[in-house]
């Protein structure tokens, strides 16, 4: 389900979960393919959603994203520019840059790309999103439970680390949201009125 959040555009943390996940699949209580396949699943479908409402609606839906995210003003401006520095190798890392992991998608569907080219990238690219942080969790598992040691399951501790890091995460996002919303203080002017501006004090000097 974060996951899936997650790919549709939903500030929530999907690396939080599937790190979680693989620590308890190192307890045996979940199996390491079955994180990695279902993550990247539910992954793919929000993505496949995005990127044909892209192709429908185009620059519409990009615009709506930007505005959710914490820096509206760069946000289609930058996820433009890796797409069209890097094409379709953007979606094989999309998904570990905040802000272009939800916007590759639509943005490749409303630049026309063929699904097929973008379910075989964006597929790939999920899978090792998805593989390398519930590998991480799988490999520091004893760190993460020493952690929570004296708690009496390895289930309630997975818990206990998912929720820490979902109340840092909303702290940051919300800490990210203010940063930028000081910027809206800056006065600002129409590029027109600007470009009138810069002409007439050119004709003065």
């Amino acid at each position: 389900v974060v996951c899936f959040a997650e790919a549709i555009g939903l500030p929530v943390p999907a690396a939080l979960a599937i790190l979680t996940a693989g620590a308890v699949a190192a307890y045996g209580d979940l199996h390491l393919y079955f994180v990695v396949g279902l993550g990247a699943l539910t992954m793919v479908v929000g993505d496949l959603i995005l990127y044909f409402m892209g192709r429908v609606s185009g620059w519409a839906l990009l615009g709506l994203l930007c505005r959710l995210s914490a820096n509206p003003e760069t946000c289609i401006l930058r996820s433009a520019e890796y797409f069209y520095r890097r094409g379709k190798q953007t979606l094989l890392f999309a998904k570990f840059i905040p802000g272009i992991n939800t916007m590759s998608p639509p943005l490749a569907g409303s630049m026309k790309m063929r699904p097929g080219d973008f379910l075989q990238y964006d597929a790939l690219g999920a899978i090792f999103y998805v593989g390398a942080y519930a590998a991480a969790g799988y490999l520091f598992s004893d760190a993460l439970r020493a952690i929570t040691r004296g708690l009496r399951s390895a289930g309630f501790a997975a818990e206990v680390i998912f929720g820490v890091g979902l109340v840092a995460y909303a702290i940051y996002r919300i800490w990210v949201y203010r940063k930028y919303r000081l910027l809206d203080v800056i006065p600002r002017i129409p590029a027109e009125e600007l470009a009138r501006r810069l002409a007439s004090a050119a004709a003065q000097n």
